[in-house]
């Protein structure tokens, strides 16, 4: 289904965002440090630390609230493989890259999974977004962001999750033309595999990899095991990567073996382009 809905108040989600990259970047912060940098009350500040926990950005705490890092999609193939979990103004600086290469007028299919839901509150800028997702949650935060059309593809719920599969999510893969489409995934190391953390999933991801004009794939995590995962394609079908410095140091030799380039950083995360896709 798809309904067109009016962008709520410019000044509210510029706060709202602002004050989840405060509490990202500093970790912790109180509610009247937030109130005086910010020029609000403290009442409004309560209210949008609530908001921002309901939608996962933070964590109250005792006059004001915490940061909370993303934990490890699972546990990863190789025994003592890992890297440290993301921090909040790590998940939004990789939003931040991806959100910079959508533009006005796309059809965007944003997969399940927090960071891409990240991502949504960076398009509220654009004019005329169709977005296309399968996760409730993402559908939700859209609502309160996005000037556009907004589609919820998918008839059944996948339990313990707010993800939706099944014959619909294929019915409007194809039905659109797909401009752009941005996935979470994790590598399997030198073959280039690429894995979702939903097997569900897998096939309907398949297609749109194949169908999407451009193509991009978020890695925050290392390889994982077998049976935690569901393949989607591999590395040389993606236009762009991005992830953030502990799995950067880990992939870098293969991405740059596999003819991608670092297209933007900022040191903490890494937009990397594929060379062959984008015609360099």
């Amino acid at each position: 289904m798809g309904a067109n809905v009016p962008r709520k108040s410019s000044n509210l989600l510029k706060r709202r965002l602002k004050i989840a990259e405060i509490v990202g970047q500093q970790g912790e912060i109180k509610v009247e440090d937030l109130s005086a940098q910010l020029g609000v009350s403290g009442v409004t500040i309560r209210g949008d630390l609530s908001y921002l926990e309901q939608q996962g950005y933070l964590k109250r705490s005792f006059g004001g609230a915490i940061a909370t890092p993303t934990q490890p999609l699972a546990a990863p193939i190789e025994p003592g493989l890992a890297v440290a979990p993301l921090t909040l103004a790590n998940q939004l600086e990789i939003a931040r890259h991806c959100a910079r290469m959508i533009a006005d007028r796309d059809t965007l299919f944003l997969g399940h999974g927090d960071i891409c839901r990240k991502v949504i509150p960076f398009l509220s800028g654009l004019k005329k977004l169709r977005l296309i997702v399968n996760d409730l949650q993402h559908a939700i935060l859209a609502d309160q962001f996005l000037d556009g059309e907004i589609i919820v593809a998918g008839g059944e719920l996948i339990r313990s999750h707010t993800a939706l599969s099944g014959k619909a999510l294929d019915s409007v893969i194809q039905q659109f033309t797909i401009n752009h489409c941005i996935l979470e995934a994790s590598i399997t190391d030198s073959s280039g595999i690429l894995n979702i953390d939903q097997p569900l999933l897998a096939s309907h991801y398949q297609r749109c990899l194949d169908k999407a004009q451009n193509k991009t794939a978020i890695i925050t995590h290392l390889p994982i095991q077998a049976s935690a995962i569901g393949t989607i394609g591999h590395l040389s079908q993606v236009d762009n990567l991005v992830t953030n410095r502990g799995v950067n140091e880990h992939y870098q030799q293969q991405l740059f073996e596999s003819d991608f380039s670092i297209r933007y950083t900022n040191n903490e995360c890494f937009t990397w382009a594929n060379r062959e896709t984008i015609g360099e």
